[in-house]
């Protein structure tokens, strides 16, 4: 059962599952009515994007006029991005217990960690957020060791976006070093060498954000994805028996690195060691491996940290907090405790990130 907004779209996209799939047995259906697609459901794939893409250059406009790189994840755009994705997110989970209780909901909406709180917040037992990122941080480590990703052995500890690799083991040998070695003067994913050895440690691609190692561009995500998807829709419409050309410029990891892993873990018996975000008992969406299968996800796996990386973990941590505070409370007050907290935020640029933040806040409220 496939959901969207736009009818046109939604239909041209249904109509591409279908030839794509109906020959391995697959029923393909689309529907703009969500409470009605969501009627006995057993797993749901959770991605909208809560204010379309023109939400999304909102929050990146608002990290440009202050200095920062376009993300919707790091940076002042991500307190911006919940205010905005919460109060459609209560309505979509509103209709998820209604309607599918004790379906497992995959979560891949970002703010990753935020959303799957406010899901979990809502009532629904069975919510997991999703994202690649440990995996393919592990298997470009691998890669460069000449090894393969079933060839080491490794741990992972902190928030969506904002983890690392802690231990990275081949027969029985620390091999982080060895990674940092073999990269020279490149980088891995924007992780400089540097980095890892610092931090005795390996980030994922959203560290160089919060280094300072990372570069302006022109152009942000949001224009560059919004082209993309006129492109992809315009050669489906064309043709819709081929996947569209310019779907391969678009980053998709997420579906073989994580989604599907997930998915045909939860469907199985055998138990599968893989990587997801779920709400933990500190009361926090925290980013680890665990053991899935169709008998659901445990233990949680916690793993040992240099002191540095401890550091990195407890500024993550106290801005994500003060993030769920000032979604759930939200206030001039606790928008400031939050951007204050921001390990990316000048402490110059504190008071005129509140306000432009609480300005869109008070013009979502009249929306609504």
């Amino acid at each position: 059962m496939l959901v969207g907004r736009n009818k046109i779209n939604l239909e041209i996209v249904a109509e591409y599952a279908r030839n794509r799939l109906s020959e391995y047995g697959w029923i393909v259906e689309a529907s703009t009515d969500l409470p009605s697609a969501l009627e006995g459901a057993s797993m749901v794939l959770h991605q909208i994007r809560y204010g379309g893409n023109e939400g999304r250059q909102a929050d990146e406009d608002l990290a440009v006029s202050l200095g920062y790189t376009h993300d919707e994840t790091i940076g002042p755009a991500v307190l911006q991005t919940a205010l905005r994705l919460a109060p459609g997110l209560a309505n979509t989970s509103q209709h998820i217990v209604e309607r599918c209780p004790q379906a497992w909901v995959l979560n891949l909406t970002n703010p990753l960690s935020i959303a799957t709180a406010l899901i979990t917040d809502a009532g629904i037992t069975r919510c997991i957020g999703l994202c690649e990122l440990p995996r393919v941080t592990a298997l470009k480590s691998a890669n460069l060791l000449d090894l393969e990703l079933d060839q080491i052995t490794w741990s992972y500890a902190g928030l969506n976006h904002r983890g690392f690799i802690v231990n990275l083991e081949s027969n029985g040998k620390d091999r982080i070093t060895d990674v940092a070695r073999n990269l020279g003067d490149a980088t891995l994913d924007g992780i400089r060498a540097e980095d890892i050895i610092s931090l005795d440690a390996i980030p994922t691609k959203y560290f160089r954000l919060l280094s300072g190692s990372s570069e302006h561009t022109r152009e942000g995500r949001a224009a560059i994805l919004g082209k993309l998807s006129r492109r992809i829709m315009d050669e489906l419409a064309v043709d819709s028996r081929r996947s569209p050309i310019s779907l391969k410029e678009r980053y998709l990891e997420w579906y073989p690195q994580s989604v599907v892993p997930v998915i045909e873990a939860l469907l199985t018996n055998k138990p599968r060691l893989l990587e997801i975000n779920v709400l933990t008992s500190r009361n926090i969406v925290e980013e680890g491996r665990a053991y899935v299968s169709k008998n659901g996800f445990g233990p949680f796996r916690t793993a040992q940290t240099s002191a540095p990386v401890a550091r990195w973990i407890e500024r993550f941590e106290n801005h994500e907090r003060c993030l769920l505070k000032a979604v759930r409370q939200t206030s001039p007050d606790t928008i400031r405790d939050a951007v204050s907290m921001d390990p990316v935020v000048d402490e110059q640029d504190v008071e005129k990130c509140t306000q432009k933040i609480w300005d869109y806040y008070k013009s979502l409220q009249q929306e609504f």
